[in-house]
């Protein structure tokens, strides 16, 4: 099930991309993902894709790299999701569909399971943040619940000898998660990876105020390079 440059070519593509500004790509050719059917990476026309590659927030980018093995699964991935957002709300099953071909060309191109499956989960919460008003906020508020119950609730129902309410606060969010149906693998990973995710993302903010204060330091005592101060944000490769 590899990526090949046509239906026609087995050939490894090899995309192009030109630059549009610090966040934004514009691929210039096109592919294809071979999976019991050809699913273009891209369409030949004259409005070429626009994408951002994998969609990682800035802070979680040394986890989790927006380009790298996953560069050609991305980019397939944002081409489907415009398809299926170009149908309105009747496009959420084919970006439930999108969004599994994604994981499926991850494990295609040697992501590992695990890291295959948080790019999976991060996707899957923006197509519930897209395609619905409200849920999407009982999901994320389901994942700080699970969250809390384990990461705070459990160890301490046990150090204060509340066994049976250490029982209680580990099961919750999996029978929580029960009700979610078919996103129920959905509604559980985000609770088991949100304490992983979180601390990373806090850190690398924290990390990046302590850098940001002999910049803004400068600028404010006129060493002003630029006429706004910088931006407070975690290190980035974006081009400038």
């Amino acid at each position: 099930m590899p990526f090949q440059v046509s239906a026609d070519d087995p050939a490894r593509p090899q995309p192009s991309l030109r630059v549009l500004d610090h966040k934004y790509f514009q691929l210039t050719d096109h592919f294809v993902y071979v999976h019991g059917e050809t699913v273009p990476g891209c369409a030949p026309e004259q409005c070429v894709l626009r994408t951002d590659l994998a969609s990682v927030p800035a802070p979680l980018r040394g986890l989790l790299a927006p380009y790298g093995r996953q560069l050609l699964p991305a980019i397939m991935h944002d081409d489907l999701c415009h398809h299926a957002e170009a149908h309105g709300k009747s496009g959420m099953a084919l970006r439930r569909r999108a969004d599994e071909l994604f994981r499926t060309a991850l494990l295609d191109e040697g992501v590992g399971p695990f890291r295959s499956r948080i790019f999976w989960v991060g996707v899957e919460v923006g197509r519930i943040w897209t395609f619905t008003t409200y849920t999407r906020f009982l999901l994320i508020a389901h994942h700080i619940l699970g969250m809390v119950c384990w990461v705070l609730g459990v160890p301490w129902a046990i150090t204060t000898s509340h066994y049976p309410a250490a029982v209680g606060l580990l099961t919750l969010p999996c029978v929580l998660s029960l009700l979610w149906r078919r996103d129920f693998p959905v509604a559980l990973l985000g609770c088991i990876l949100l304490p992983v995710v979180a601390p990373t993302y806090l850190l690398t903010l924290a990390t990046a105020a302590v850098l940001w204060i002999p910049d803004v330091t400068a600028w404010l005592f006129g060493r002003r390079v630029t006429r706004k101060p910088p931006p407070l944000g975690p290190p980035t490769t974006v081009l400038r």
